[in-house]
């Protein structure tokens, strides 16, 4: 019977022992007592009698990444941005806690299109750092470059090699990591909105089919403010999206979106080197792993306070005026930072607070209300305003003139 992990390895990876076993039995996702499909059409259809609320959002990785979604992860080349989500994808395969965030252990698949040989001492590295040597988990790295922009191209050999995973770990892929889009695009152009309409609904296809989450790894455009590079049709199809920024030896992952979650997460981290061994020269060969905060074998956070009513508003308004018109380079604006006129941002929010309705205010109690959001926004250190300007601090504060403090 052919294997096509091991046809895709070409004999350069090992085979690996399988030893792991779901914790749960394998089952995909049961259908509402409800739901039916019709003899005229092949889709599914659910009646509003049988329609509840969804107490349950499937999150793998508690508050970020939710079952058979979409995440972009982005940033600067040499940001960390692979090492970070590696740490990640790792301990979902693994089934620990990351960053004190509980995870549901499943199934990783890991597309290196731009070689395994990174990867490969990746991996070795983190296996190390952790003491998992000799500890079999379900995780896989398929090391070659796919086409995902041409349907009739490697949509299909991709959707039966997580089939064909899926069988033999009695579970579905949890997590599919696309690294990178750029490569995945196969000679498209990243700013067509044909082309990137194309992989996005390849990808939807993927997570439809598999039931997997596909986490695409992208590279941010020359303005970093304005997020990752190629068409904004991108984000919009995005569910979660992380920016990973450097500052020296100091990287960051914020996340800048989320569409069902609560859009709130900072994730400090270094990367610690990691001696693999000697080459055939006798030199050093090294790889790198994420280190944090001290939290044991988890990577270190920094969370953003969790915020509610007017606030979270208010936190969530000034975030979409920075994202659609956010500019730098204004007296008073620590250096690097866009930012929005403070009147935008009391406008906006007004324009989103209702003046009827269970969570209304009249005309009046608005001006009092915002006022309340950004002072406590303030003493947060999320926002800084000075000289009628507001920005995303990012935890640091600043005076009213726009000096750190």
């Amino acid at each position: 019977m052919d294997d096509p992990i091991r046809d895709a390895y070409e004999g350069n990876l090992p085979r690996p022992r399988l030893r792991w076993r779901p914790t749960v039995a394998y089952s995909r996702p049961e259908q509402s007592a409800q739901r039916d499909t019709p003899a005229t059409s092949a889709l599914p259809i659910e009646f509003f009698a049988g329609m509840g609320a969804s107490l349950n959002a499937k999150d793998f990785v508690e508050g970020l990444l939710i079952e058979a979604a979409m995440s972009v992860v982005y940033g600067q080349s040499n940001s960390g941005k692979t090492f970070w989500l590696l740490d990640m994808a790792l301990h979902v395969a693994a089934g620990l806690n990351w960053n004190g965030r509980e995870v549901t252990q499943g199934p990783v698949i890991w597309i290196a299109m731009e070689g395994a040989y990174g990867i490969r001492n990746r991996v070795e590295a983190w296996k190390r750092h952790h003491g998992m040597a000799g500890v079999e988990i379900p995780f896989a790295v398929i090391p070659v470059a796919l086409n995902l922009l041409n349907p009739e191209a490697d949509i299909s050999p991709l959707i039966s090699t997580l089939d064909y995973v899926r069988g033999k770990f009695g579970a579905d892929v949890k997590m599919t990591v696309v690294d990178t889009l750029s490569r995945a695009i196969a000679g498209g152009n990243e700013n067509s909105p044909e082309d990137m309409g194309a992989l996005v609904t390849n990808g939807t296809q993927i997570q439809q089919k598999t039931s997997s989450h596909v986490c695409w790894i992208h590279h941010s455009g020359k303005d970093d403010a304005k997020g990752a590079r190629g068409h904004s049709l991108l984000r919009a199809a995005t569910d979660t999206e992380i920016e990973i920024t450097a500052d020296g030896a100091q990287h960051m992952a914020r996340v800048s979106k989320q569409r069902e979650l609560d859009c709130a997460g900072e994730f400090a981290f270094t990367l610690q080197v990691v001696e693999l061994g000697v080459n055939e020269r006798g030199k050093p060969v090294t790889s790198c792993v994420v280190a944090g905060s001290g939290e044991g074998h988890t990577a270190g956070a920094v969370l953003t306070p969790r915020l509610k009513g007017h606030v979270r508003r208010a936190l969530d308004v000034l975030h979409d005026l920075l994202a659609e018109s956010g500019k730098g380079g204004f007296a008073g604006v620590p250096s690097g930072l866009p930012s929005v006129p403070e009147e935008w941002w009391r406008e906006r929010f007004y324009d989103r607070t209702v003046s009827d309705g269970k969570d209304g205010l009249k005309q009046d109690s608005r001006r009092a209300a915002f006022n309340r959001a950004v002072s406590e926004l303030q003493d947060k250190r999320l926002v800084g305003v000075g000289k009628g300007r507001v920005w995303s601090s990012k935890g640091q504060t600043f005076d009213q003139t726009g000096n750190q403090t």
